[in-house]
């Protein structure tokens, strides 16, 4: 049998099986080459798939963030609903101070802040200057359109958690100490009597250097005579307000 033969022989029983013509098809199209439109579409195809699925992926972290922050919120206001606390708080950064603790659950600026309580500024900023004293809250910077720094406060949940910590279980006394980084220290002259609040020169700075409970200007002391009052407060059992050391 000639080559010639066997090739036409060969071809017929390709003829004769189903499957071989299917499989000559086939090599037949696999070796066509892919128009620029379908090469287009399947491209697309491919993009779309990845859109959906980072799409997917980026609503899924939302919702975990989401859910994260609302468990955090809960969280502390468990803390500010302890009655000791919220006492300890109220007396010794500022009435306002649970409810400006609870606005700093999301980034907050201080005017943002001073606006949803109808507060005036400068007493929210003594509460954040004391509470950043306490390392409760703190604060990032950024520049905006027009190049001034603007801040925004947010609530360091593990500082608070300490905070809350030590002022439901250690004896008032050990929470009332004198910050040793300052050596100018504010208080009120009328005020001080009742209140027992003494500012450092920060806080007293944001005030302006007037007294939230009557608005009469601040007495400045030294650190000596600031250190004498707190001594005599602590050896009168009685309670005196200030930055923690």
């Amino acid at each position: 049998m000639t080559r010639k033969d066997a090739r036409v022989k060969m071809s017929k029983a390709k003829r004769a099986n189903p499957r071989a013509r299917k499989a000559t098809r086939t090599k037949a199209v696999k070796r066509q080459p892919m128009s620029d439109r379908v090469k287009k579409m399947r491209l697309e195809a491919r993009r779309e798939l990845r859109f959906k699925a980072q799409k997917k992926a980026l609503k899924e972290q939302a919702k975990l963030a989401a859910e994260a922050a609302e468990n955090e919120r809960l969280r502390v206001e468990g803390l500010l609903d302890n009655t000791v606390f919220a006492e300890f708080i109220s007396k010794n950064v500022g009435k306002k101070a649970i409810s400006v603790i609870k606005l700093l659950n999301s980034p907050q600026t201080d005017e943002k802040i001073a606006a949803d309580l109808d507060v005036k500024i400068n007493e929210i900023r003594r509460i954040l200057n004391v509470l950043d004293s306490y390392g409760v809250a703190r604060y990032d910077t950024n520049k905006d359109s027009k190049g001034w720094l603007t801040f925004k406060w947010y609530l360091d949940g593990e500082k608070l958690t300490e905070l809350h910590q030590n002022a439901v279980t250690a004896k008032p006394e050990s929470l009332y100490k004198m910050p040793e980084n300052c050596n100018d220290f504010f208080y009120c002259g009328k005020c001080y009597d009742e209140a027992k609040v003494i500012l450092p020169f920060d806080a007293a700075y944001e005030s302006q250097f007037k007294c939230d409970g009557c608005g009469k200007s601040l007495k400045q002391l030294s650190k000596e005579e600031a250190r004498a009052l707190f001594e005599e407060a602590s050896g009168s059992g009685k309670e005196i307000t200030a930055a923690p050391a």
